[in-house]
């Protein structure tokens, strides 16, 4: 695709492509080519002070669904001297860091790098770290403008986007949801440790981030749909006339544990559990009722 002549009267727009850059950064562009750009291509787009080349990750035709405001256009897909170029700066990359740890450990900065971004042209570079207060950077910043000779951009960023950019394995065993295809983090807190009946265990209950895993939050409605069918385990309940304590539930096979006055046990369905109990109880999502305070 040849690249457009800033002088050129803009002419309407094919499509928006939704771009990924190296540090997982997302920014829409505008196609004004004659044909459109098939999704996984690498492309090289204008940003500004310079050009900068990412991966197609998505595409939209109008305007009133995008993800963000676009921020340049596209210029060519990607041919192969920008592929080398490319990879030339993520060799570059590695030099970048040991200068900028060499003197982050000389100021005495309290800071973790977590990784840099080299723009393709190389006029700009970015680099991430994270911090437990807000850190002066300024002496950094020209330390590694005059060894660069380009601009520097110091990112902070919280713990949980170091793990998404650091990668890693979780508990699980599997590659942490962040790094592989999570687009973006939601708020998860206690509330979803306690009605999935975990134990509020740091070691448990805590990713690689030290924050409450994400994972937590994927069946949390299916969890809450069930407190409301099922009744509280130790409520009391009226099964066919008799009076029963909850023992057990099991939300994945549907099944309540009863246990009668006289002894006995008996498990049973959900349905049927409803169907056979009467009042007086406990159970099925109900709210505990407050105990009065007896008046002396």
């Amino acid at each position: 695709m040849a690249e457009m002549s800033a002088g050129r009267a803009p002419s309407k727009v094919l499509e928006y492509l939704v771009v990924a850059f190296k540090a997982r950064r997302l920014q829409v562009f505008c196609n004004e080519g004659p044909a459109p750009v098939s999704l996984g291509t690498m492309v090289v787009v204008s940003v500004d002070r310079g050009v900068d080349m990412g991966r197609v990750l998505a595409k939209h035709i109008s305007q009133e669904d995008l993800p963000r405001e676009p921020e340049g256009k596209l210029l060519r897909e990607a041919t192969e001297e920008d592929v080398q170029r490319y990879r030339s700066n993520v060799e570059f990359e590695d030099e970048v860091m040991d200068y900028c740890a060499q003197r982050v450990k000389a100021r005495n900065l309290q800071m973790r790098l977590t990784e840099c971004e080299i723009q393709l042209d190389r006029n700009r570079i970015r680099v991430f770290f994270t911090a437990d207060r807000r850190t002066d950077f300024r002496g950094l910043v020209r330390d590694m403008a005059a060894r660069f000779k380009a601009r520097i951009e110091m990112r902070q960023i919280g713990v949980r986007d170091h793990a998404k950019r650091v990668g890693g394995m979780g508990v699980c065993g599997r590659r942490l949801c962040c790094s592989s295809f999570m687009n973006g983090f939601s708020s998860i807190t206690l509330k979803s440790v306690r009605a999935q009946n975990l134990t509020p265990n740091p070691a448990k209950v805590s990713g690689l981030c030290s924050r409450l895993m994400c994972c937590l939050d994927y069946e949390i409605e299916f969890y809450r749909k069930a407190a409301k069918t099922f009744p509280r385990i130790g409520g009391k309940v009226t099964v066919d006339g008799k009076r029963a304590v909850v023992k057990s539930v099991s939300i994945f096979s549907d099944k309540v544990k009863v246990g009668f006055e006289d002894g006995d046990d008996e498990y049973m369905d959900i349905r049927e559990f409803h169907s056979r109990r009467g009042g007086g109880g406990s159970g099925g999502g109900r709210k505990r009722r407050r105990k009065r305070k007896r008046r002396k």
